[in-house]
């Protein structure tokens, strides 16, 4: 005689080969999803003004301009959001730029929209420019505050275009102006790409190699430096003060938020509030033409993460972030930052042929991105390296 199993069995052998099966399914999902969104990245693409400048495209889309010089210093701008929005401070480089008589018609567009997004802006500390790396005091010398100490292209080592990501290398010298000779060197590998598992996001990867080029070079213990960014006016805290509908807000990792974040230690800082919206065609002409005393212009969001990478010095920066639109990672400012540390000293000292290194990411969003998501990208960009 055949006994068959019991009931309550085969419905659990049944439950679990669904679950195998919906389980199964779900992972190819995953799978299928991750590879599409690799598949689906937009095409990176390098123009090479010259040497000093060189501009970064996604699909057709404008990203970003490396600049080797501007005022002493490089930098990195214009910087456009994945909705087209300029997502740094366009003063005071806009001011250099002759708008009206610029051929490149895709350049044009984006000066005019930096024009503006200079409307009632702040025009304070002009040697925040866009972004940029440098620190304001090496062996007494200030690269940081617009002086005669100035960082110069040597070399343009290499300048590549991928799939997804451009990746540029270059090297420069830091010649102190009081000493009147260059005191150290640097080599910056700069990767432009947008995120694979983000939404609505592209990257920029900074990593600098510092070389001293003779004994006793002295990074100091100054809260001006040294990874900086300048975010728009309207993005800022403070700008609530001149216009009701601007102003933004700053979480970090922490839990801290607005000002509470300056001056903590933090994985990542995230500054998103309103900015200028991306305007084109009639609509930009209209804009554009109203002048400098028209009192507001279209509005749109964004947002710029800084999170902390690998192998750098000193692991975790201090966040130099202001609520007036100021955005900086300094390892250095020790006393600055945590003055109640009696004896602090975030002084740096190099020998010649001794090096530094720094790497931080910075992820251009569309403002929406949450503390969770922002979590996983920064396990994420550590894992990568």
């Amino acid at each position: 005689m055949k006994t068959s199993a019991p009931r309550s069995s085969c419905l659990a052998l049944f439950a679990v080969v669904a679950f195998a099966v919906h389980f199964s399914g779900i992972l190819q999902t995953l799978l299928f999803a991750q590879d599409s969104d690799v598949r689906n990245l937009p095409v990176a693409k390098l123009v090479k003004i010259n040497d000093g400048d060189l501009r970064i495209f996604l699909n057709s889309d404008f990203f970003a301009e490396y600049r080797a010089d501007w005022k002493g210093t490089p930098i990195i701008w214009p910087i456009c959001g994945p909705n087209k929005c300029l997502v740094t401070r366009a003063w005071p480089m806009i001011d250099d730029i002759d708008v009206e008589n610029e051929k490149d018609v895709v350049m044009q567009t984006i000066y005019k929209n930096a024009v503006i997004s200079e409307r009632n802006g702040v025009k304070d500390h002009p040697h925040h420019r866009s972004l940029w790396f440098n620190h304001g005091a090496v062996n007494n010398g200030d690269f940081w505050g617009g002086t005669p100490c100035v960082i110069r292209q040597t070399k343009l080592i290499s300048a590549d275009e991928g799939d997804s990501v451009v990746k540029i290398v270059v090297e420069n010298n830091w010649f102190h102006e009081k000493l009147d000779r260059d005191i150290c060197r640097d080599v910056r590998e700069i990767v432009f790409g947008s995120c694979k598992t983000l939404p609505n996001t592209r990257f920029i990867d900074f990593s600098i190699q510092i070389f001293a080029l003779e004994d006793n070079v002295i990074f100091g213990d100054t809260k001006e430096g040294t990874f900086g960014i300048r975010v728009p006016s309207p993005t800022a805290l403070t700008s609530k003060k001149i216009t009701p509908q601007w102003g933004g807000t700053i979480l970090d990792d922490l839990g801290n938020r607005d000002a509470d974040t300056w001056g903590k230690k933090a994985n990542w800082v995230n500054y998103v509030g309103p900015v200028e919206k991306f305007l084109e065609g009639d609509a930009l002409e209209n804009e554009y033409h109203k002048g400098a005393k028209a009192g507001d212009f279209p509005l749109d969001k964004m947002g710029i993460a800084v999170l902390n990478g690998p192998n750098s010095l000193g692991t975790i920066p201090w966040r130099h972030v202001r609520d007036y639109g100021l955005f900086a990672s300094n390892p250095f400012g020790w006393h600055d930052f945590e003055p109640q540390t009696l004896g602090a000293n975030g002084a740096r000292k190099l020998n010649k042929g001794e090096k530094m290194t720094f790497a931080f990411r910075v992820i251009i969003h569309d403002g929406n991105l949450t503390a969770e998501q922002l979590d996983r990208a920064y396990k994420d960009y550590r894992s990568d390296k």
